[in-house]
């Protein structure tokens, strides 16, 4: 299961961290990213260059027109310069929960309000973090700390390309670069789940689109699958959060939900599949291996995507008209969308019809 997280809103944050030293490495970090970038064309132009990188920068280059003129998200100077990096990840992102309830720690920051993790531009730092809120927060918390891909700042800077952004197949490019732009057309402060959801949604969507635009509906087989997979994984996310509050009360009971979680996947899973579901089930992440602020950080990007079924179909299947109905309904109504987005787009839906 891919896992993509947004983490520029670290660079957006810098100002509201009240720990110098994460202010000071990760201002460092973020600069000796940008220092590194080179324009396209020189990339492009260079003998050292792979083929590999070329189709990639290529693709993000469709990606992104695609993005703006079939989806109408927010054109960007992002992705004119390249970044090559030494690792899969362009940075490393610490949540953390309480040990025992599913309650995730979260950090306030100016402009994007609060989110659910800390980002380092270093492997090593984000583990550090996470042993000190471990050494240091009572009761002891769950932490989880995991390799970032993405990167955005939501449209206030150019983010650079990156490496780590082109190494999977054609439409998992278009996937992360409608998602990355889709936080710069629609972002509601304070809520990065909703964000998240919202984003992987339109991402997954928009990749099937791409596709049979591209190839026709004979060649999407592959995405649809891949989406379906998704969307279960979603699915079962739910499932599990809510099957965890009824269930969890005690450490032990904890331990054992959490021994038995992969073989629980496989099992809903295959029920899905029995319904007429196609889809392969990928080898993914070892779910035993989880903790609370595992389950937290995969829920936030999976979970429920019902709404927003409903109101692409109210749209007839138009992922640019729902884009346009989600963009107008934040831009009229922030405020109340802030307060609670997933409960105010239902009683929107039902109330109203895609424009």
């Amino acid at each position: 299961m891919r896992f993509i997280l947004s983490a520029g809103t670290l660079c957006l944050a810098l100002s509201g961290c009240s720990s110098v030293g994460y202010l000071a490495e990760s201002g460092i970090g973020q600069w000796k990213l940008f220092n590194r970038a080179r324009p396209l064309n020189e990339i492009m132009a260079s003998p050292n260059t792979s083929g590999a990188t070329r189709h990639g920068i290529q693709m993000v280059g469709k990606a992104k027109a695609f993005a703006v003129n079939e989806l109408g998200l927010k054109a960007t100077k992002n992705y004119e310069t390249f970044v090559q990096l030494d690792a899969p990840c362009v940075s490393w992102a610490v949540s953390a929960s309480h040990p025992l309830l599913l309650e995730e720690k979260k950090w306030k920051f100016p402009i994007v309000g609060e989110i659910p993790y800390l980002g380092f531009f270093k492997k090593e730092s984000a583990h550090k973090k996470a042993k000190e809120l471990e050494e240091e927060e009572t009761p002891k918390p769950d932490t989880w700390v995991r390799c970032v891909p993405a990167f955005s700042s939501l449209g206030w800077f150019p983010d650079p390309l990156y490496s780590s952004m082109i190494t999977g197949k054609d439409h998992h490019i278009v996937d992360l670069v409608v998602h990355e732009s889709l936080h710069a057309t629609v972002w509601v402060k304070g809520s990065v789940d909703f964000n998240e959801k919202l984003a992987n949604f339109v991402g997954l969507e928009g990749s099937i689109r791409y596709v049979e635009k591209e190839r026709g509906v004979a060649g999407v087989a592959e995405v649809r699958a891949e989406v379906v997979e998704q969307k279960v994984f979603a699915d079962f996310m739910k499932e599990t959060v809510d099957r965890y509050k009824a269930t969890v009360k005690t450490m032990a009971n904890k331990e054992t939900f959490y021994k038995n979680l992969q073989a629980s996947y496989l099992s809903f899973s295959q029920a899905r599949q029995k319904k007429g579901e196609k889809f392969q089930v990928s080898k993914g992440d070892k779910l035993n291996t989880w903790n609370n602020a595992a389950l937290l950080a995969y829920s936030n990007y999976y979970s429920d995507y019902s709404v927003f079924e409903r109101m692409l179909k109210k749209c007839g299947g138009s992922l640019g008209r729902f884009v346009a109905w989600i963009a107008g309904i934040q831009k009229k109504d922030e405020d109340a969308f802030s307060a609670s987005p997933e409960e105010y787009l239902v009683k929107l839906e039902a109330a109203s019809v895609c424009p």
